[in-house]
This record gives structure tokens, sequence and C-alpha cells, in this order.
């Protein structure tokens, strides 16, 4: 931690200044090991050179947690060339970016960004490359995905590094002009106090981008809901191993290349009148077999752990997206509807 990080921390819960205590520095102003405390209160560990920040008692939260430390230290199952392709493009069509050079030129001209809930730095590392000349980003995460996010982006100027709960962060209201929460609100206790513990750090014309699962249908909600019930139950290895027969039959499925045709809707179970990819088909409606035939077995299946593993993982309707921006006074400017979720961008004030 970089003693200029100091200046903008404060106790989660008192919002009080911090004070710190260096048992070990690296380098003039690079903070290692040590602990930062408030009079009267916890005292906070720094350790490889990260503030911990961690105040849940929540089990569920604890256990998303531990989820996304063990997904994202498994690299050989999303960190390919195909599959950061394959992310990239989804990002900008969502985004509204039309290619990475604008969307990394965006974020330079930022002056206080907040990426919430960053994992091991992944979807910023598809934009942000070791010559980003940013004024300062700090990456936040509850899980020990923070440490790999360190390792992946550490070395790249003004960037900082914080493990904390984001419905506790510990900044001070209107605190950052930008903040990105790609596919993080939806895994707290509550996807509306998430969002709003977020706005009351962004700044008055301040930019916040995140994105949120989508509300399915009846019968893929169904299904979703008992098929994490069981699986998140079981540690991360054990419930990783036990999705790859889901995730190789959506492989079969795919690999048939059958279509069937609708022919007229069934709004009770939220399908639309049409021609359907069987596995498609299937994967939006009754459950999620995800598969890309351009991935590794292991990747497809990191997909299918990424969404059935964290016990926290709720899905939204547009309707209450939209009336959550607009209780914290944000003006969405960006909403992109996809079958998976939402994604928006909004202005502060």
């Amino acid at each position: 931690m970089h003693r200029s990080l100091l200046e903008i921390l404060v106790h989660p819960i008192t919002k009080k200044k911090l004070q710190v205590d260096a048992n070990k520095c690296a380098s003039e102003g690079e903070i290692v090991e040590g602990a930062l405390h408030s009079p009267g209160r916890k005292s906070y560990v720094i350790t490889n050179g990260i503030p911990r920040f961690i105040v849940t008692e929540d089990k569920a939260q604890k256990q998303t947690e531990n989820s996304f430390g063990f997904k994202w230290r498994q690299s050989n199952t999303y960190d390919s060339p195909q599959f950061r392709m394959t992310a990239q493009k989804w990002a900008l069509q969502r985004y509204g970016f039309k290619d990475l050079k604008e969307m990394s030129s965006y974020f330079e001209r930022r002056l206080q960004i907040l990426d919430a809930g960053c994992g091991s730095g992944f979807t910023t590392s598809l934009w942000m490359n070791p010559q980003w000349e940013g004024h300062l980003w700090i990456g936040v995460d509850i899980s020990t995905a923070i440490d790999v996010a360190q390792e992946r982006l550490g070395s790249i100027k003004n960037t900082h590094f914080i493990q904390a709960d984001i419905l506790k962060l510990p900044f001070l209201e209107n605190t950052f002009d930008t903040i990105f929460a790609e596919g993080v609100l939806h895994h707290t206790p509550s996807t509306e106090e998430a969002l709003k513990s977020l706005a009351f750090l962004l700044q008055k014309r301040g930019e916040i981008m995140f994105y949120v699962y989508r509300k399915k249908g009846p019968i893929r909600e169904f299904t979703d809901d008992h098929i994490r019930n069981i699986i998140s139950s079981m540690p991360p290895e054990e419930a990783w191993n036990r999705l790859r027969p889901l995730t190789k039959l959506g492989q079969a499925l795919a690999e048939l290349q059958a279509e069937v045709e609708i022919p007229e809707g069934i709004p009770y179970l939220g399908i639309k009148a049409g021609r359907y990819n069987i596995q498609r088909l299937i994967y939006w409606h009754f459950a999620k077999l995800f598969w890309n035939e351009a991935f590794t077995l292991e990747e497809n299946n990191h997909v299918n752990f990424d969404w059935y593993h964290p016990q926290y993982a709720h899905r939204q309707t547009e309707d209450e997206v939209r009336r959550w921006c607009d209780e914290v006074g944000l003006s969405i400017v960006h909403f992109d509807v996809q079958e998976s979720g939402f994604t928006v961008r909004a202005i502060k004030g």
C-alpha cells in the first residue's frame, strides 16, 4: 500500500480517519506489512501491501467470497487469448465503446476510478495495458482474488488494491468520479443496497458503470436455484468437478447443431416465437448449460461455476434496475439489454 492511498481511506464503519503502523516497507512510501487503526476501533491489517477491510459476518457472503477467491486463482480456465478476445468483444458491445482504445482513453481521462469487485483484475486487464497513463485506479474485492489482481496489474502506475466488502467500503461520500462494477452487485446480500452503497461514493456528475443479472423465465429460475442450492454447499474444488457433467451436456447439445421452430410464443415460460438452436433454447429457458466451442472444457466449466457456485447470485428485472437508479439520483445514459443481464451507465445528479 502506498502512503498516498491513506489520504482517502477511512474507517469502513465510522468513516473516521485512519492511522498507520508500518512494520515492513519495501521502498519509500510503500507499506508491505502493518496495520490501519482508528482510536477505540478494530484495527485492519496490511499484508502483501494490501489493506484488508473484511468485516462481514454474513455466512452466504463468506461463501461467495471463498467461491470467487478459488475461481479467480484458476487462471488457466479464463486467461487464454480466445477467452480474452470473447470477453473484450462482449464488454465493448455492452458498455458502448467502439474499440479498446476508446475504452482505455475514457478511463485515462477520469481522475479517481473505483473498480468495485475487480476480482483478479481480468476485466480491467482487457483495456488497461502496461503503458496506461491514468490518474488513480483503486481495485477492491472481498475475496483473496485481490492478490491475483495485484499480481496482474500492480506494476502499472497509479494502481492500488484493497480487500473490502462493497457494502462497507473505507471511503467517504463523493470520493470517486468513476465507479466500475462488472458483474458484482448481484453477488452481495442485496443488489439494490450494493448499488446505493456505490452511488454514495460517487461525485456529482460522476459516472457509474455496472452489469447485473437479468431475471429469466420460471423454469430456468427454478432450475438455477435448485442446482445452486446443491452446488453452493460444496467446497469450491468439489463443486467445480460436480459441474463438469452439466458442462458436457451443454457440449453434447451444441454438437447436435439442431434447431427447432417455436410457432407461437409461450409468455408464461418467457419463450418467444422463432427459430432456436436447441442448446441455446435449453440454455436460456430451462438450465444454464453454457458451451462455447471456441473454449476448452475447463473454460466452459469456469463459466458454469461462476454462475452456480456463489450462494449470492440475484437476478433483477429492468423495472427494478431503473427504479433503483432513480431513487439514488442516477440518470441513465446507456442501458444495454441482453438475455443474460443489464449493462448500465449512469450519471449522478
